[in-house]
């Protein structure tokens, strides 16, 4: 599929047509259809000489499309159909009044994002529910344009990527209205968190990365809670709808003392309280039960710097629906707390940073290994396109991979590295790369489509 970059003139027709110039009339004499976003019409390509790299757009056209006024455009070909600025739709939450913080604190990813895009050929439109009109199938949302973010009226982008920012929001009534229409009409990927029970239970059932999860409990019984406590000594309980370590409660049993040590969050505030009694505990600890919990053994990591450390790991797929690890990282818990989140006084490191080029190779290529393959396994029993994964791992005294949790809504964090900022645009290409793989998928269905007609 090629690209090609052009300015855009309007001329007032009836006719559905665009002139292109001379010089690459050869790769658009076979069009026959042209697409934006969802909406698509049969069209007659004509050529004209007066310039290299201006394309003309009846009027007619522009109005049957929806497209807004544009001074440039990009466009890609592949045989009889050409995509008119092809579009990357980024559903998410949050917007402000401020025109050069539309997006709030995510504002600089979401530009770093459009720029990546345009690179590729893209025109990226960031919206929430909002700004989405369904009877006339348009999105007045953001585009980075020039420096500047500008509002900007589409059609419905084929491909939409699912960005919304919590799973409070994700339940919004009106998000869960938007979303469900659109996805009707469009191809969603990474739609809705994960939900971890749904994980591990996929994982455990395929033997090829069972292996890669420590042993977990769902909706366990308080007695079952205190065994583990006795066998273990040391838990994690975990809410399966939590995310960004929300709701994590650490549990210790001191063996000199009989005591039942138990940290977590209030806020921001890590609160450890003791227990003599383990019912006294579960009854504090989970007044409403433990359904929606799941229970695991707390592994001993190996450390570093005699401080416990694990790895965040990204995967994306590419333009071949295929996985990649596009970045590895440590992270080290902050002095105190109960998990490595950067927001909770974690620090991230590079993998070179921390190891001699030997031991860096060999625990990179540990890493990747292990979250390729349970990439792939996710990618086919779970529900829904997937591009993106973020998973932490780690690894224990005598070099075990361990899987702790996998994210589909990875966060940004990592860019805070100086190593990673320079890589951004890279890792951020990958959605673009992934859009690409499932417009040229729609371009085969449509042509199957045609050929049995």
């Amino acid at each position: 599929m090629e690209t090609y970059y052009f300015y855009v003139k309007t001329y007032t027709s009836q006719k559905m047509r665009i002139i292109v110039p001379k010089e690459v009339y050869p790769a658009f004499h076979k069009v026959q259809t042209i697409w934006c976003g969802v909406r698509s019409n049969e069209i007659e390509v004509m050529t004209h000489q007066k310039d290299e790299d201006t394309i003309y757009l009846s009027s007619q056209l522009q109005d049957e499309l929806k497209l807004p006024d544009l001074s440039t455009l990009s466009c890609s070909v592949e045989e009889a159909n050409v995509w008119l600025q092809p579009l990357l739709g980024i559903f998410t939450a949050g917007f402000t009044e401020n025109r050069e913080t539309p997006i709030g604190d995510r504002t600089a990813i979401f530009e770093a994002m459009s720029i990546t895009g345009q690179s590729y050929g893209f025109e990226t439109i960031v919206f929430g529910y909002q700004h989405v009109n369904l009877e006339d199938e348009t999105i007045n949302g953001y585009v980075f344009h020039n420096g500047v973010w500008e509002r900007k009226t589409y059609p419905f982008p084929y491909v939409i990527y699912d960005r919304i920012p919590n799973r409070k929001i994700e339940h919004h009534p009106l998000v869960i209205r938007i979303r469900k229409q659109l996805q009707s009409r469009t191809i969603w990927f990474n739609s809705g968190f994960f939900n971890k029970w749904k994980v591990y239970d996929r994982l455990k059932r395929t033997y090829q990365v069972s292996h890669f999860l420590p042993q977990t409990t769902l909706h366990p019984s308080p007695e079952r809670v205190l065994e583990m406590l006795q066998q273990e000594k040391k838990l994690y309980i975990k809410p399966i709808h939590g995310s960004k370590g929300t709701g994590i409660k650490r549990c210790r049993l001191r063996e000199e003392t009989g005591e039942i040590e138990c940290q977590y969050y209030e806020g921001e505030k890590l609160v450890h309280q003791r227990y003599q009694d383990g019912q006294n505990m579960i009854n504090q600890q989970f007044p409403n039960g433990l359904y929606g919990y799941i229970v695991q053994p707390e592994i001993e990591l190996k450390t570093k710097r005699s401080t416990p450390m694990d790895y965040r790991v990204h995967t994306n797929k590419n333009e071949k629906n295929e996985w990649v690890v596009t970045a590895i990282c440590t992270k080290f818990a902050g002095k105190g707390s109960l998990t490595t989140h950067v927001r909770r006084g974690g620090s991230l490191h590079t993998l070179e940073e921390l190891f001699d080029d030997r031991e860096s190779q060999q625990v990179y290529t540990k890493l990747e290994r292990s979250a390729l393959e349970i990439s792939r396994v996710l990618d086919r029993t779970l529900k829904g396109p997937l591009g993106e994964i973020g998973f932490d791992f780690g690894i224990d005294q005598e070099g075990q991979v361990w899987m702790f949790e996998a994210n589909s809504k990875p966060g940004y964090v990592l860019y805070d590295h100086p190593t990673f900022k320079r890589e951004q645009n890279v890792i951020l290409s990958y959605p673009y790369r992934y859009a690409k793989f499932l417009y040229q998928q729609r371009i085969s269905k449509h042509k199957d489509r045609r050929s049995l007609t």
